[in-house]
């Protein structure tokens, strides 16, 4: 099965395209990297200035050539000659006009986090989807840690609270809880979904401390049926996530272990291609961003609640 990659902006077109392709050689998927289309607009911006930001991008262009991937000039060529489109670029707020190509064909696409940086382009995400038939997927590796099934359900009991931290990373493009915030919220949704619990967040409350490089975010988050979260990302301290899970029965705690993190990402994505159900259904990806947004409507709002709408 060829893919076809959208964006050059991200380390992780040459990083996915070498762990995909190396799969493929070792004969564990049908799954290769063939192309990739560059939309143009490079918006990765290292904290050293534009001249490291353009060698970064012309490292990463040289990295997935040598993969024998076949660059081209437009989206339809690339469309053309793939069966699968994972859509890389950095920049968010981009992710839905670069994936309409592939899903309006129908295509099955991958679209790196955050799946959108507003609920009402993934929203308009999901009814593109659903409109075409076509599979959509979109994942943080924080789903995919090891110590998410390690827990023990017997002496935990039902999960009444999880106190979770994590990096705070931000990008001028993806201010807030856009860029890094994903991670920690989606490790707190892989965790409800073990549990069996779900999603279904009614309310968040977020306050922010410091600036780009310093300081952190804090997120609270209410659910439907009265379960709570409380998540940190910090960019003082050591990088690193974690949590404590408090259960009608037990606590119990982990801090991640990243080294077979990647690896299982891109299992799961590759199996997603290969036509296995996603480990997580876009509609939940698409509640996931309805948290970020109302997540930064309260840092502007001085931390005050904020509703999170149901998602459908």
């Amino acid at each position: 099965m060829r893919l076809g990659i959208i964006g050059i902006d991200s380390s992780h077109t040459p990083v996915f395209s070498n762990r995909i392709n190396t799969m493929h050689k070792e004969g564990r998927t049908p799954c290769r990297v063939t192309h990739l289309w560059d939309p143009g607009r490079h918006e990765w911006r290292h904290p050293d200035g534009p001249e490291q930001s353009a060698r970064d991008v012309a490292k990463w262009r040289e990295d997935t050539a040598k993969e024998g991937v076949t660059p081209v000039g437009t989206l339809g060529e690339l469309l053309s000659n793939v069966d699968g489109v994972l859509v890389l670029n950095i920049n968010g707020h981009r992710h839905l006009e670069l994936a309409v190509g592939p899903i309006a064909r129908g295509m099955p696409t991958y679209i790196d986090k955050p799946l959108t940086c507003s609920l009402d382009q993934a929203r308009a995400l999901l009814g593109m989807t659903r409109q075409y038939g076509a599979r959509c997927y979109s994942a943080s590796s924080l789903r995919f840690i090891t110590e998410i099934p390690k827990l023990d359900r017997e002496k935990l009991g039902e999960i009444v609270a999880i106190d979770a931290f994590g990096n705070g990373e931000v990008l001028d493009m993806m201010p807030d809880l856009w860029h890094y915030g994903c991670h920690a919220i989606e490790m707190v949704d892989a965790i409800f979904k073990w549990s069996g619990q779900g999603p279904g967040v009614a309310k968040v409350s977020a306050i922010r401390s410091g600036n780009a490089t310093s300081g952190y975010h804090l997120l609270d988050m209410v659910y439907r049926d009265g379960r709570l979260a409380r998540l940190r990302m910090d960019r003082d301290g050591a990088w690193a996530f974690g949590a404590t899970v408090h259960g009608k029965k037990g606590v119990q705690q982990f801090v991640v272990d990243f080294a077979p993190v990647y690896t299982r990402l891109v299992e799961g994505m590759v199996g997603f291609f290969e036509g296995k159900e996603p480990p997580v259904g876009l509609r939940d990806i698409v509640e996931n961003v309805a948290v970020m947004e109302a997540g930064n409507r309260s840092i502007c709002l001085g931390g005050e609640w904020v509703e999170v709408p149901e998602i459908d």
